[in-house]
């Protein structure tokens, strides 16, 4: 709270009359942009015009001169805002209750002036982004085409990924006092305090239903002094229909890993950062029955919302795994032995301390789903035994690995690009020298882009584990009536909300099947 207040009092000495419309973006936003551009769309009162410069594609926000007008008319309101008695009165610290009670604040003291209702809520909102020193972040954050945003020094333009012109260089350079700001809000919003020990910090910042993801290093860390990285988690669901669809994944491959998730199999997704991780754990999660128990552990919350849905979800968050011992993953996961878990999601796979999570609850006999950086199951292999320390008897634990691709030209496509199983070394002549196990993969995209099955479902290590609990008779029953049951759900096109209800039912059809 101490941070919160010196925010603010620090804000109530400032009086209008030292503020100037360069305060408010003009000094990078400029009304003439002579060299001709590409293309241009607009977000509220900025333009964004796309330029193309030496092979490099360039993002110029530009203030319209209607905004500009309406800053001059309206600018006075700061001085009202500093005198009022409910200025530090939130009901949460989080950046969306702060951004929302400035918003009122301002929308509330704009009542004087003639103003179209679109124009008092753009302009309450720009405000509590000025009043919070961070403005010029504003058009980065609400534009829906900027997929991530960068900084890789406080002295260097941002640069951001547009989900149609890729990589381009924009005209936002912070201030010496915004990087200042941006330090003191992450510290804030976290919990968590820079200093010399804990220089990097990952927390959460949401507005108009999206969340963004926001990464900020400091020195000693960054020898810049100052990196940060936002990437936005859009509140759209893609659901496995849809990834079918955009040819990420194949029916069968859906069909296959629902089978051995509903049979209490575990799935571990690796893949390179922003590949479609996170996006096929919760499309696949979405379409587990809702009866089964979920927890989720996370230090960033990725996971869908399916509560009002009528799923059970019990949702833990956790701090990040590079500041503080208080809220370990590894923790939390012991605390949840003891809370009945059917499926437990661990988000992504970090560090040393999260591997042990994930593998302390697998030894214990508790599955579920997680992700993890690498470019291969080898690679994923190799880090956890020779970097995180664990025992290789305990990787037969995985059962199932998705491995994820992704092309590096925009617009990116993200795809399944193999399923392997883990089984002892001796089922297979290829293996990892003198690990004791070894990959069966079961499918593969070739190079047509077509996903082909390598070995049939019942002929995998991971069935014939499963025969020592059930029957093959009744594992291949019931695989069929899974199939016959969800391939008409997952070959067409309904609202999320139907779909929802279509899954509920499908899951009781297969449960009266038996």
């Amino acid at each position: 709270m101490m941070l919160v207040k010196k925010l603010f009092f620090k804000n109530k000495n400032i009086r209008t009359e030292n503020r100037t419309l360069k305060h408010f973006l003009i000094e990078l936003f400029d009304e003439d942009c002579e060299q001709a551009y590409l293309e241009n769309y607009t977000i509220e009162y900025f333009e964004i015009l796309f330029k193309r410069f030496n092979g490099r594609n360039f993002y110029h926000i530009r203030c319209s001169k209607k905004l500009l007008t309406l800053i001059e008319r309206t600018c006075t309101v700061f001085d009202e805002i500093l005198e009022n008695s409910s200025l530090l009165e939130f009901e949460e610290i989080s950046f969306k209750s702060f951004i929302e009670n400035l918003s009122k604040l301002f929308y509330s003291s704009m009542k004087t002036f003639t103003l179209s209702e679109c124009e008092r809520q753009f302009l309450s909102k720009l405000y509590a982004f000025e009043f919070m020193k961070i403005s010029r972040l504003f058009p980065l954050l609400v534009d829906e085409h900027v997929q991530e945003f960068y900084l890789d020094s406080p002295s260097t333009r941002i640069y951001l990924d547009h989900d149609r012109w890729g990589r381009c260089l924009t005209n936002v350079i912070l201030t010496e006092e915004e990087v200042q700001a941006i330090k003191t809000h992450v510290q804030t919003f976290s919990g968590y305090a820079l200093d010399y020990l804990t220089n990097s910090i990952k927390t959460e910042w949401n507005l108009n239903k999206i969340t963004y993801r926001i990464s900020l290093d400091t020195f000693p860390l960054s020898p810049t002094g100052f990196n940060m990285d936002v990437r936005k988690i859009f509140p759209q669901t893609y659901t496995l229909p849809q990834l079918i669809q955009f040819k990420m994944l194949s029916k069968e491959i859906a069909l296959f890993l629902l089978f051995f998730l509903n049979f209490g199999r575990n799935i571990t997704i690796v893949g390179e950062t922003n590949s479609g991780k996170t996006t096929l754990l919760n499309a696949l999660d979405l379409f587990l029955s809702p009866e089964k128990r979920r927890i989720y552990v996370e230090d960033v919350q990725e996971s869908l919302d399916l509560l009002k849905y009528g799923y059970h979800q019990a949702k833990y968050k956790v701090s990040p795994y590079d500041v503080g011992s208080r809220g370990k993953k590894s923790v939390e996961v012991t605390k949840i032995l003891h809370r009945s878990p059917n499926i437990i999601i661990l988000g992504e796979i970090q560090s040393e301390e999260h591997s042990r999570a994930l593998f302390n609850s697998l030894s214990s006999g508790i599955r579920g789903m997680q992700t993890f950086h690498a470019t291969s199951p080898y690679q994923a292999f190799r880090r956890w035994i020779f970097s995180h320390k664990i025992d290789p008897v305990s990787l037969l634990e995985l059962d199932i690995i998705v491995c994820m691709g992704k092309t590096h030209e925009f617009p990116v496509k993200r795809f399944i690009s193999s399923v392997y199983e883990v089984l002892p070394a001796e089922e297979r002549n290829i293996s990892l020298e003198k690990i004791g196990f070894s990959l069966n993969e079961v499918f593969t995209r070739d190079v047509n882009e077509d996903f082909v099955n390598l070995v049939p479902l019942e002929n995998t290590y991971t069935f014939k584990k499963l025969m020592t609990l059930y029957s093959e008779s009744y594992l291949k029953s019931s695989y069929e009536k899974m199939c016959k049951i969800f391939e008409p759900i997952l070959e067409k096109s309904t609202s999320f909300e139907t779909l929802v209800k279509d899954i509920s039912s499908a899951w009781v059809k297969v449960k009266d099947a038996f």
